[in-house]
């Protein structure tokens, strides 16, 4: 039997593996959004060559109990990957990496995260698979079944606490950066263990990789690139910019929110809906307005009269705006649901006079679920009777593209008269800020006039 330090080797290798995995689907959000699409490529950069190193490390060429052997090849295996798997993962080099591509001219999201993948997931995966059948060769042949199945135990045990700890421990609570440092720290650790015996230097390397990844994903340099939340949902940046005297709320690199001195420098929509469409509400009593997509809270931020609830699903995100953002705590009059969208809508009976969508801000992560006509229907059943909603989509102002006639019909599947207005002009990339506009009537009926019958004359 090998001994129990090549046995912990196979729990954590499988442990690593799965961390990486959702490391690199949660690193690669602010770039390409995490759509299926760019999450399959991930998946598959992962077990595809995990499949070639399970078939390599069979073929090392190493003797039945070569336990040394063993050690060198896999203590190798373990250094190299984890200097691949740092530079991958480490936001300072995940930044230049992308500015280097978009500045060569790939910019199609899919083309992004398969070089990535193919650069920065594909090899040092290729490798940790060779763990399993490399410390097989640690067995005689009439222990290989019993021992076959210890180490697919220990192997699934270290993936299952590596999808359970890194997302709801370490990314919750330490964040995403410190989340790389743990995960890199426990492969290099591992390596020291194995390989201190049989090659010294190996230690030297172990060390060296250490500082590099912390000097890589310490909160210094988090902070240097304005990264103020960095949780398993959410990249989270605030910029300044004092000429304007305004703030800026990066969610996964897209501008979420911002709040200024002078009302020109503050989104346009965001001024439309609270002086157009909450502004106009009737004073005489307060009024339940539901804002899908918090962002950094700036919708009714100066209402003291009516009753807000917020709901996003980042559940760091009224702390973050609170000390760093808007620099000051929410008002009384304010909650915030820290939940998904759809969940909330699906267990909440209250009904309100104004319900606000804004999560559709980020062109690259537009929530899928969000964008659904079960969605729309499941925010019109919200809606009070005489209630409003109003809409932010980043589209095309002139239909130019697929999506922005396929939301603007899905909308108005379920809103049927619903107005449409262009609130920013539109950019390089042909979208703008559009603002879909809602009331609810108690008479929605009508036709559609033909030669054959036309009640022109009577509807007027």
């Amino acid at each position: 039997m090998p001994s129990l330090i090549l046995l912990v080797a196979v729990a954590l290798e499988g442990y690593v593996v799965l961390a990486v995995e959702l490391l690199a689907i949660r690193q690669l959000t602010p770039y390409v959004g995490n759509a299926t699409d760019t999450v399959a490529i991930v998946i598959a950069a992962v077990l595809l060559p995990l499949a070639f190193g399970y078939e390599a490390g069979g073929r090392a060429g190493l003797n039945m109990g070569d336990e040394a052997g063993v050690r060198r090849r896999l203590t190798g295996n373990l250094l190299v990957a984890a200097l691949i798997l740092g530079l991958g993962l480490s936001h300072p080099s995940l930044a230049a990496f992308f500015e280097a591509i978009e500045g060569l001219g790939v910019t199609h999201r899919l083309v992004q995260t398969a070089l990535y993948a193919s650069l920065f997931l594909v090899y040092p995966i290729y490798l940790l698979g060779q763990t399993i059948p490399l410390v097989g060769h640690c067995f005689t042949y009439a222990d290989l079944p019993r021992s076959t199945g210890k180490m697919l135990f220990f192997s699934t045990l270290g993936s299952f606490m590596g999808s359970v700890v890194s997302t709801l421990v370490l990314m919750s609570f330490l964040g995403v950066h410190n989340t790389v440092i743990v995960t890199l720290g426990i492969l290099l650790l591992l390596a020291g263990f194995v390989g201190w015996r049989s090659y010294p230097r190996h230690t030297a390397a172990t060390a060296g990789l250490a500082l590099g990844v912390l000097a890589l994903n310490n909160g210094g340099v988090m902070q240097a690139y304005g990264v103020v939340s960095n949780n398993q949902y959410s990249q989270v940046q605030v910029q300044a910019n004092p000429a304007e005297n305004s703030r800026l709320l990066v969610v996964n690199n897209s501008p979420s929110s911002k709040v200024a001195a002078q009302p020109e420098h503050r989104f346009a929509y965001v001024n439309f809906i609270n002086t157009d469409v909450i502004g106009k509400l009737d004073p005489a009593r307060p009024h339940r307005i539901l804002v899908i997509g918090a962002g950094g809270f700036t919708i009714g931020l100066e209402d003291r009269a009516n009753l807000y609830t917020y709901v996003d699903i980042d559940p760091a995100l009224r702390q973050v705006s609170e000390e760093h953002f808007l620099r000051q705590k929410l008002t009384p009059n304010k909650n915030f649901v820290p939940e998904s969208a759809r969940a909330f809508l699906r267990r909440s009976r209250q009904t309100y006079d104004v319900v606000v969508l804004d999560t559709y801000t980020n062109r690259l992560d537009i929530p899928a679920d969000l964008a659904t006509r079960e969605s729309f229907a499941a925010v019109r059943q919200a809606l009070a009777p005489g209630g409003r909603v109003a809409m932010n989509i980043i589209a095309s102002p002139t239909f130019a593209d697929r999506f922005s006639r396929s939301i603007d019909a899905t909308i108005r599947s379920v809103f049927p008269f619903v107005t449409r207005q262009a609130m920013t002009v539109a950019e390089r990339d042909g979208v703008a800020s559009i603002l879909y506009l809602y009331r609810d009537q108690p008479d929605d009926r009508h036709e559609v006039y033909t030669d054959d019958k036309n009640r022109v004359f009577l509807d007027r």
